[in-house]
Order: C-alpha cells, then structure tokens, then sequence
C-alpha cells in the first residue's frame, strides 16, 4: 500500500513515497548509511523484515518498492521483499539492477514492482523502469508517475489518486505541487486519499529523495503526511551520503 510520483528535470531527479502499512507493524528505523559490497547506500530499515522500501546510493541509482497484492503469491515465497531491494541497492546503474533481477530466485518472494532511477534519466532518452514479478513470471518496463499499490478496492483507489494528481499537480509537476499532493487527505474517502486512512492501515511515512550530479539526499518524515509534513520537518529529517561522489550528465 503506497503512493509514489517523481519528478525529472536538467538540475536531476526527486523521488516522492507514502509508505502504507498496518498500524500493528512496528515503527521503521530512520535512514542510515550502509555500506553494501563497496557501495554507500543510504536506506530506512525495516526492523520486521530487516530490508527497506527505498533507497539511493552513491552513484545516483535510487530504487523504491511496491507490493503487487493483486497477484496471488507463489507457494514458496520465504523472503521480504524489502530484502530483495537491500540486494540490489549498491548496483551502480539501472542497467545493473535489471541484470542482477534476471539473475534472482523470483519464486523466494511475494509479487512486487521494484522502481529504479539514474542520472541517465536526464538525457531523455531513458525512461523509469519497472521491474515486475506477478508470482509466475517477471517482466522489465518502462513506467510513468504516479503509481500506486493497494490491498483494498485497488481500481477505485488508483482512479481517486490519480484525480487528485490531476487536480493537485496537473501537466507540469513542481517540487513543490508533488508535496502537496503526497499530503492530500479526503475526509470522506481517507482510504482512498493519498494519505491514506483506515481501521487496520494507514500512511506511516513520508521519504523525498533528491540525486543531482553533485550529491544524492533523502528526507525522511516519520507519521501521516497529512499532519506531519512540513518544511521544519524535511530539513530536521534530511540525510546525505557522505564522501559524496559526482556522477557526470550523460553526454
């Protein structure tokens, strides 16, 4: 259950994420740098699970997860998928993360749609790829913002949602316009709002990522976006990966 946008421009890329979960799920670690294999990866943990939802390391790769609940789980899913994302968290490109995925034991985890960005996203010339397993077979696409995941009533959840974008954010995605838009809360549908509201689930938290050639930042807002985001907030809770290493435009 989540919402994600993002937004591309010449200066870089911005990730926007909603993580919603049931509310007897215990509360997830802030971000904290790792080092997976060589590689500065800058990550909140799940302590359930012990993997994450989202990510970005120092090469400009970001990569973000999706439960996929509408696909019926293989019988021998064993692993989080949060670890799976660990995994794949200190590949240098996209290209790396879509080859290291052909090379996993789908089966091992529940369906997902995992998210990757880099900098190649500048020239144009590549788009977001989704990288998708169903529970019997996987597939690599190229995606569009927004997209969501939800265990309940998905269509009309999605239709909501991307009203709301429509109406929020528009053609011309800002900064700015994509956090009022992960704020956005309908008090007679908060289970359909895109931060969400129900009996057993609800929006748990809020991360921006930031990746520009000269650095890479995530802002993490623990609580509902709704009450919790605001501009005190993402400066008390912004990270950046030290010994920050510039990752150059594609010619």
């Amino acid at each position: 259950m989540c919402s994600v946008s993002w937004l591309i421009d010449q200066n870089g890329y911005q990730i926007f994420f909603n993580r919603d979960e049931q509310k007897t799920r215990a509360q997830a670690l802030p971000p904290r740098t790792q080092e997976m294999d060589g590689v500065k990866v800058l990550m909140p943990i799940d302590p359930v699970g012990q993997g994450s939802w989202i990510s970005v390391n120092e090469h400009g790769v970001a990569l973000c997860l999706l439960n996929n609940y509408q696909c019926d789980n293989p019988k021998a899913a064993l692993f989080s998928r949060g670890l799976l994302l660990k995994h794949l968290s200190k590949e240098i490109s996209v290209d790396g993360v879509c080859n290291a995925f052909q090379l996993l034991t789908l089966p091992q985890f529940a369906p997902f749609i995992l998210l990757a960005f880099d900098l190649n996203l500048l020239d144009r010339k590549t788009r977001v790829m989704a990288l998708e397993w169903n529970g019997s077979e996987s597939v690599i696409h190229p995606t569009d913002s927004p997209l969501f995941s939800s265990g309940v009533d998905l269509p009309q959840v999605t239709a909501t949602r991307k009203l709301a974008y429509q109406q929020i954010v528009g053609e011309k995605p800002t900064q700015s316009s994509l956090l009022m838009f992960h704020k956005q809360h309908h008090y007679e549908e908060s289970h359909k709002s895109v931060c969400m509201h129900r009996e057993d689930a609800e929006t748990v938290s809020f991360t921006h990522i930031i990746v520009t050639p000269q650095g890479q930042e995530m802002r993490y807002v623990a609580g509902s976006p709704c009450m919790n985001l605001t501009t005190e907030a993402l400066l008390q809770g912004t990270h950046k990966l030290p010994n920050r290493k510039s990752v150059a435009i594609p010619a």
